[in-house]
């Protein structure tokens, strides 16, 4: 028996694309086996749920952030599990618990990025260093992981994820109040565990920025604690009239932005990969992006956007006034990115390499 425990199946965000797309490869090639695989989900709403990853529908289990009762779920079913697959290191130590009952168990983790940049807890590098392996979003991030958790460097295998199937297949759908001018475009969560996205530093240029493109406008997508603190900041700039907030949008809405916007700018210093890096290179547009983590394997310098010093407002508003003022290199540079979501992040190219993965190792 397989099983997959993930963090959250349902929703919006980096770290559901990523569980959703391990599932449903997982389910697949359980299925192909004869096996018995289920998919749960800590975060998800209690009781029976159900996803879509490409044609395929998914079917899970949500446990509504209650860990115990997830964890009783896995005792009564760990005489017949055999593998597990767990979507965040948060979930490690489960595996390494469940491994004192049944010893056979083997386990993989994913690591998403910024999590595992610094030591975690005693419980959880012992969870790490006992999994079978660890995916990593990008080989920045096993860089990292393996230098903070003294883990083999060996056992950890760079998978990066995909473009969502959802989103490429998804209508733009114009139905949502954009500025009527040009503007840039941030996606991201705005959360203090997560403060280092670059918000801010957009917000501190713009005013320089308006001067060489006065009809310029800032949209920021995305909800969470730290949005107050970047509104009050946003509210204290001469620019306060051309910076948009515009909370949690639906995927169609997403596209929209994305089309509209002249390019994507989000210098973070703590993306493990950066899905929002593919979703706008996949519509055609330039990315400004941290030279930090794992947007600098995505993000090719000068040729599919920059890549800028976190924090260097200088260099920041160079690149995006340069681009601001030249057509030509920015549909240069967004055809460049396009081709290479095209080329290397489609579900597809992700399925093969995880199936291959799954296959080397014995599972």
């Amino acid at each position: 028996m397989w099983i997959g425990v993930f963090p959250q199946l349902s929703g919006i965000g980096g770290v559901q694309q990523v569980s959703r797309q391990m599932s449903a490869v997982v389910a697949e090639a359980a299925r192909e086996r004869n096996l018995t695989c289920e998919l749960f989900g800590l975060n998800d709403a209690y009781g029976p749920g159900s996803f879509q990853q490409g044609q395929q529908s998914y079917e899970f289990t949500g446990f509504a952030r209650n860990k115990a009762s997830l964890f009783l779920r896995l005792l009564r079913l760990a005489p017949r599990i055999d593998r597990l697959y767990l979507g965040h290191v948060n979930l490690a130590p489960l595996a390494w618990l469940l491994r004192w009952l049944r010893p056979r168990i083997g386990y993989w983790v994913v690591a998403h990025g910024v999590e595992v940049w610094q030591p975690l807890s005693l419980l959880r590098r012992f969870a790490l260093r006992g999994a079978r392996g660890i995916f990593s979003v990008s080989a920045a991030t096993k860089t990292s992981l393996a230098l903070a958790q003294r883990v083999p460097a060996a056992n950890v295998v760079v998978l990066p994820p995909a473009l969502e199937p959802a989103f490429a297949r998804a209508n733009c759908d114009g139905h949502l109040a954009l500025p009527h001018g040009r503007f840039l475009l941030t996606v991201g969560r705005l959360v203090a565990s997560e403060p280092g996205k670059g918000v801010d530093s957009v917000i501190r240029v713009l005013p320089d920025l308006l001067k060489a493109v006065p009809d310029l406008f800032y949209v920021i997508v995305g909800e969470g604690d730290l949005r107050p603190e970047l509104e009050k900041l946003a509210h204290e700039s001469p620019a306060r009239d051309r910076i948009v907030f515009l909370g949690r949008l639906t995927v169609e809405q997403l596209k929209y932005c994305y089309s509209r916007c002249d390019l994507f700018v989000m210098p973070s210093r703590q993306e493990g990969f950066g899905l929002v890096f593919l979703e706008a290179m996949a519509l055609g547009k330039p990315v400004i992006a941290g030279c930090i983590g794992g947007a600098t394997e995505i993000v090719k310098n000068g040729i599919t956007g920059f890549l800028v010093v976190p924090g260097d407002l200088k260099v920041l508003a160079l690149h995006l006034t340069r681009l601001l003022q030249d057509e030509a290199l920015r549909v240069q540079m967004g055809e460049a990115g396009c081709k290479r979501v095209a080329e290397n992040y489609s579900f597809e190219r992700y399925r093969a390499k995880l199936r291959e993965i799954l296959e080397d190792a014995g599972f």
